[in-house]
């Protein structure tokens, strides 16, 4: 098994967040799983994207920010100050019991990506097997288009692609 490296690193919108709670502008209801507005005194509207994760976009000296609720929850509820930002981009907030629209702050809890989508982690059971994330390894560095590997495995081009760039299955030789 290959040894993990972290990614050295601060997110920008995990600073994003941290500025408005210490700015007062959002506070956080980790018991609710709600970042709520200071000026409205009502919980951010946040949009479920295509991949099912709650987001909204927010705007930062002259630049538009894409913040994740469950991200947003944690940072607010565990950093009080810009030092207690996580420093490797490497770690992923995970929703411990898999529903990922319960973004209370007990639900939440921060891991390497390689361990998240793990049947351990909360997320739903892998659906290959090593074996299987082998095979498509090698077929694709064998030069088998991922619309192919794609079609034979029953899964979105995505889905190869993101096996093929260790963004899922990262543990997994080959």
């Amino acid at each position: 098994m290959q040894e993990q490296k972290p990614c050295p690193g601060t997110r920008l919108s995990d600073r994003v967040i941290l500025s408005k709670i210490i700015a007062g502008t959002w506070r956080v209801d980790g018991e609710n799983g709600e970042i709520i507005s200071a000026r409205t005194g009502k919980p951010l509207r946040f949009d479920k994207r295509k991949d099912g994760y709650l987001s909204t976009s927010v705007n930062y000296r002259g630049f538009d920010v894409t913040i994740s609720k469950h991200r947003a929850v944690y940072i607010a509820g565990t950093c009080k100050t810009m030092d207690d930002l996580p420093i490797d981009l490497s770690l992923q907030i995970d929703h411990i019991n898999g529903n990922i629209e319960d973004c209370r702050l007990a639900n939440l809890r921060m891991i390497p990506f390689w361990d998240n989508n793990h049947p351990l982690s909360g997320r739903k059971n892998r659906i290959f097997t090593d074996e299987q994330v082998g095979e498509i390894r090698k077929r694709y560095a064998e030069g088998v288009p991922p619309r192919i590997l794609a079609a034979e495995f029953e899964v979105n081009r995505v889905t190869i692609h993101r096996i093929v760039s260790r963004q899922t299955y990262a543990e997994v030789g080959l």
